[in-house]
Formats: C-alpha cells, sequence, structure tokens
C-alpha cells in the first residue's frame, strides 16, 4: 500500500486556498496585495471588478507574485477509528493497540508555493476605455505530507501497516493539486459625464483534480481483514488524475461620485455556471487483493461558488486613502464531489453505483471584511497595511486535512514605489493569516454500531468517509510581489 504502487503524478490536495492567503472561505489568493478590491484600478481589477480596468490609462504590463509558505499539523483521535477490535478479530478492522497507533495520532507538512497572476491591459488610446487579457489562479493549491514511522514490522521484515507511513491524515489526502488557472479577457467603458465605469470579463477556466488518498470501497478506515489464516491488508489506494474547461463570466460596476471616492459592486459567476464535471482517469488498489491496482476511466462532479464583492475607497487628504470592502461567496452549492468509475454501467451520483468515493462536503455560505490604509510620503512613496477577517465555509461535521479551513484574521504591511516618471510601479507585501481552528470531536458511533454515526450529522451511506476528528494547527504567511509597466 506504499505510494510505489500508483504513479507519482500528483503533488497533493491541501485545500482549494493550500498553502495562500484566502478569501471567503478558502477563496483566492490576494492578487495585487493591498491593491486588489473591487474598486481597484490596476490590472487585477479583471478578476476583482472588472469595471476597474477604465479607470487606468495608456498600456500597462503587469505581473504578480505570492510567495507563500504553509505550516499544518493534524492530530488524528484514537477514538475516530472505525472498528477497533482485538488482534484475531475474523472480519474488517482495525486491531487495538499498534494498528490504533498506526491508524491516529500526528501528521505534519511544511510547503512553499507560489501563485502567480500576469496580464496586459491598455485603453488604445481612448480615454476611458479598458481593454485586458491575463492568466492566474484564484482557486487551487497543492500539499505533501511528510512521511511517519510505518510502525512495527512482520516477522519476514515488512511493515506489518504499509499504509501508516503516510500519515493519519491518508485517508484524507497524501499527495496531490487541486487547481482552477482562469484566462480572462475583460473590457470596460467609464461614462464621462456620469463618472460611472461598467466592465465585462469572460474566463476560460481549465480545472484539474490530481490526487492520492488511502480509501476502503466501504468508506471506512479499516487496516486488516481478519482470517483463519491470520491478518490480510484491507487498506487501499486511489489516484485520481481529472480536468475540465469550463467558461465563466465577470461583470462590475465602479461610481465616481467626486475626485475623493470610488464605489465598486462585481459579480463573478461560478465556472461552468453550476455544477461542472472533470474526466480523466484513476488507478484504485483495493488491499492485497490487488497490489497493482486497476486503471479506469473516471469523472468528478462538483461545484464551485459564484462571488459578490463591494468596496468603497475614500481619499480624505492627497496623502491618505482609505478601503473597505467585503466578499460575499455562495459555497453552499457544493454539496458533495462525486468520483465515478464510467466504466460501470448506470453509474450515477445518487445512487453511488460505480463510485470511487463520495466526499460529502455541504459547505456554507460565507463572507469576508477587509479595511486598508494608505499613506503617501511622496508623491511616488507610497505605505500601506490592511486588516481583515474571513469566515470559513465548512463546517465542523465535514472539516478534514485535504480541504482544511477555520476562522481567521490577517494582517498586512506593505509599500509601492513609483520609478523611471511613474512608468514604473513596483510594491511590495507580507501578509501573515492567524486561523482559530476549532478541535473536533469524534462523531460517536450508533447503538451496537461498530463504525462512525453519519446518519446523526446528515450525511447519507454512499458518501461515508472516516471520520476526521482531532485537532488542527495551520499557519500561513505569503510575500506579494508586483510590477506594473506603463506606456
Amino acid at each position: 500500500m506504499k505510494r510505489t504502487l500508483l504513479a507519482w503524478t500528483a503533488a497533493g490536495v491541501s485545500s482549494l486556498l493550500a498553502g495562500q492567503a484566502a478569501a471567503s472561505g478558502i477563496l483566492v489568493a490576494r492578487f495585487g496585495g493591498e491593491h486588489g478590491h473591487p474598486t481597484t484600478d490596476n490590472p487585477t481589477a479583471m478578476y476583482y471588478n472588472p469595471a476597474g480596468l477604465a479607470l487606468g490609462f495608456g498600456t500597462r504590463l503587469y505581473l504578480d507574485g505570492n510567495f507563500a509558505w504553509r505550516s499544518f499539523v493534524y492530530t488524528r483521535d484514537p477514538n475516530a477509528i472505525d472498528n477497533t477490535q482485538d488482534p484475531g478479530f475474523q472480519g474488517a478492522y482495525t486491531p487495538s493497540g499498534d494498528g490504533v497507533a498506526a491508524n491516529s495520532g500526528e501528521s505534519k507538512l511544511f510547503n512553499i508555493l507560489a501563485s502567480p497572476f500576469a496580464a496586459v491591459v491598455t485603453d488604445f488610446g481612448v480615454k476611458g476605455l479598458g481593454v485586458g487579457l491575463g492568466f492566474y489562479v484564484p482557486f487551487g493549491g497543492q500539499s505533501t505530507w511528510d512521511t511517519v514511522d510505518a510502525g512495527p514490522t512482520t516477522n519476514g521484515g515488512a511493515a506489518k501497516y504499509p499504509g501508516a507511513e503516510d500519515g493519519p491524515q491518508r485517508w484524507w489526502v497524501i499527495e496531490g493539486t487541486l487547481r482552477s488557472l482562469y484566462v480572462t479577457g475583460a473590457a470596460a467603458y467609464e461614462i464621462p459625464d456620469l463618472n460611472l465605469s461598467f466592465g465585462l470579463g469572460v474566463n476560460l477556466v481549465m480545472s484539474e483534480i490530481n490526487t492520492i488518498r488511502a480509501r476502503n470501497p466501504e468508506g471506512n478506515d479499516n487496516l486488516v481483514v481478519g482470517t483463519p489464516n491470520g491478518d490480510q491488508i484491507k487498506e487501499g489506494r486511489t489516484l485520481v488524475d481529472v480536468s475540465s474547461n469550463d467558461l465563466s463570466l465577470a461583470l462590475g460596476v465602479i461610481w465616481r461620485p467626486n475626485d475623493d471616492w470610488w464605489v465598486g459592486v462585481s459579480y463573478q459567476s461560478q465556472p461552468g455556471f453550476g455544477e461542472n464535471t472533470l474526466k480523466g482517469k484513476a488507478e484504485v488498489v483495493t488491499g492485497a487483493a490487488d497490489a497493482k491496482g486497476d486503471k479506469l476511466p473516471a469523472e468528478i462532479t462538483q461545484a464551485m461558488p459564484d462571488v459578490i464583492r463591494a468596496g468603497v475607497r475614500w481619499r480624505p487628504t492627497h496623502e491618505d486613502e482609505i478601503r473597505l470592502f467585503g466578499t460575499y461567496a455562495r459555497w453552499s452549492v457544493l454539496k458533495e464531489q462525486c468520483v465515478l468509475n464510467t466504466d460501470a454501467p448506470n453509474h450515477s451520483c445518487a445512487t453511488g453505483v460505480g463510485s470511487l468515493g463520495i466526499i460529502p462536503r455541504y459547505w456554507e455560505d460565507a463572507i469576508e471584511v477587509r479595511a486598508g490604509y494608505s499613506r503617501w510620503l511622496t508623491p511616488g512613496v507610497e505605505l500601506f497595511g490592511g486588516a481583515g477577517f474571513d469566515q470559513t465555509a465548512i463546517p465542523d461535521t465535514t472539516l478534514e486535512p485535504s480541504l482544511f479551513d477555520a476562522n481567521k484574521a490577517s494582517f498586512s504591511v506593505g509599500a509601492r514605489f513609483e520609478l523611471l516618471e511613474k512608468s514604473l510601479a513596483v510594491a511590495t507585501s507580507y501578509t501573515q493569516v492567524i486561523y482559530f481552528a476549532p478541535d473536533i470531536a469524534p462523531r460517536g458511533k450508533a447503538s451496537g454500531a461498530t463504525e462512525s454515526d453519519i446518519a446523526s450529522i446528515g450525511i447519507r451511506n454512499e458518501a461515508r468517509t472516516p471520520d476526521s476528528a482531532g485537532t488542527y494547527d495551520q499557519k500561513i504567511g505569503f510575500l506579494n510581489l508586483n510590477v506594473q509597466y506603463t506606456f
């Protein structure tokens, strides 16, 4: 059950955010630092509010990068394990003692990640016009978890529980990638007499999921099957590699009642305008019965949120600017992520026929609020900072290590410099994210049952997954660097 049983084509699902700072329930890396918001006039407007493209001038080349570090420690509660039995049990189970140790305890990661945003915007010499093309990754991330001690060995020297080296978080993630790359074409125009800008963006969304996780067909975490001839390995693996191309739209408006105020609202639609399907392949290893694994055609169905943003900017003096903005993300559309073997006759998420894993999410709508301030020391030197609160979209009942989030605060500080007679602008900032992570109690077991009680928390049997109870401790910080050249 070691990773070498599966081709190394993955680099780790962590969260839709993974190691990058987020907004409104693990939504997006903060492109543009504190200057990425729904009243911005820089090229990141094509994501935050395309109407902002009309507020600039000339031709602008823009390159932005977020460079993040992420530390995560998950400690699984032994009471979360399904069907713990004394050694010698006849049937599928986790042996008490060393089996429980192999199926619980601490797992860690420390990853360094980077996320780019690149764009070109021009007015074609027409005042109030802005037309741009860019690419960026607003959804996604990756992670790689540390291996751990595999524990006891057999008389032949092999690991007694060979899957244990991948850590107790392996039932949700070992390694993989979950990402959506956007290629956006956008245009905006400001009506001069009204100081009112309108913008529209069309996004090509190229999504991929590539992940390895431990899995048993029954959706539990049994390590072995007890037989009269001794225990046999039960724990399996699933590798999924799927992708899709979808369209989405962005709409926005910005009103400038005078030279000191900007008010903006924008809407970003769901990729695919609803549920989307990613297609590709899967490889499944089902314990000792199939050590080589079956390669199958596969698909994943899921739904990403649509997003509403609103904000204001105010310049009380020529040297000061105050910003306030917020985000509402409709994560409640994400009920389940359903992985199916498309070769299976009558495969269906509803019935579970052909299921390679139906992952319960049942996420909730989430908001972010943020305030920022800038002070110009000179016309070409700006110091800025910001602080915000971001609500998690993930309920405690479906929180788990592969897609982790919690309520959090973030704090940023940075500077921007204009050079070469203001044709070149360089900015940098650092953001620290502080998570208020909950401790998750075990689901418990129904009377007479040995598996965790999923019915009591509204999860159907076809979507059974192991209990992810335990403690979570995540820390994230990131450096933003961006440069803009105007001619």
